[in-house]
């Protein structure tokens, strides 16, 4: 019986175990939504967040209620940021050390899409987790010799739609940020939420190669015609 993973660290872990599982019994590629994920950062919020409570009242007990709601905050942010650096970290590092049974590493593509969440606290937790997989690939990995290079996989693709398509969005800085490590590391690849929609009535995740395998639907431009033809 493998339960549902109590925090984001446990989630991101048993992921890594399925890419590996999967990619041991095929050679074709995988593709993962980082949204799926985004769930288990409240999750992990609110364990730190009871854990930060319990600690505080063991060793003090501060005067202003307001200053212990702050102070618990923002213990709890910081460990959670800390949290979410450590799973983020453990899927790249595990997709490009594991040597799966084809004696090769996963192909594996992760999609990043902000309006996969299913509320304003999710996206915003989706959010950061974007923000740190960008970081993370623009760092890059080490290689045998200590030297910070691009890694194959994960394949990366990020969707563009009205919150972070313009500067005045709310999620400028994470295009900004995903301009920035395309430049350095050639990932991210880039989704147009409006004309996926045009074509597929939907947006779901792509192989890394950005290929779509579905039929695309048909339009009054006759774009689906030339597809099908």
């Amino acid at each position: 019986l493998i339960e549902k993973p109590r925090s984001f660290s446990t989630a991101c872990n048993i992921a890594t175990q399925i890419i590996a599982q999967v990619a041991s019994s095929q050679y074709g590629g995988q593709s993962i939504s980082l949204a799926h994920l985004a769930p288990f950062v409240d999750i992990s919020r609110q364990k730190i967040r009871k854990k930060v409570k319990q600690e505080i009242d063991t060793l003090l007990k501060p005067n202003a209620i307001g200053s212990y709601i702050n102070y618990v905050e923002k213990v709890t942010n910081k460990r959670l940021m800390d949290e979410i650096k450590k799973g983020i970290q453990t899927i790249q590092y595990q997709v490009v050390t594991l040597m799966t049974t084809n004696g090769q590493a996963p192909f594996l593509t992760v999609f990043l899409y902000l309006n996969e969440a299913k509320n304003e606290q999710e996206k915003a937790d989706l959010a950061m987790l974007i923000e740190e997989t960008l970081k993370q690939r623009y760092q890059g990995v080490k290689n045998e010799q200590g030297v910070w290079i691009t890694p194959a996989f994960p394949k990366l693709i990020y969707v563009l739609e009205e919150d972070n398509i313009s500067k005045d969005s709310k999620y400028w800085y994470l295009t900004e940020l995903a301009a920035k490590c395309t430049a350095k590391r050639m990932v991210p690849d880039y989704i147009s939420e409006k004309v996926m929609m045009e074509l597929k009535g939907d947006v779901y995740t792509c192989m890394g190669c950005r290929s779509f395998l579905t039929p695309d639907r048909f339009t009054d431009t006759g774009i689906g015609n030339i597809a099908k033809a």
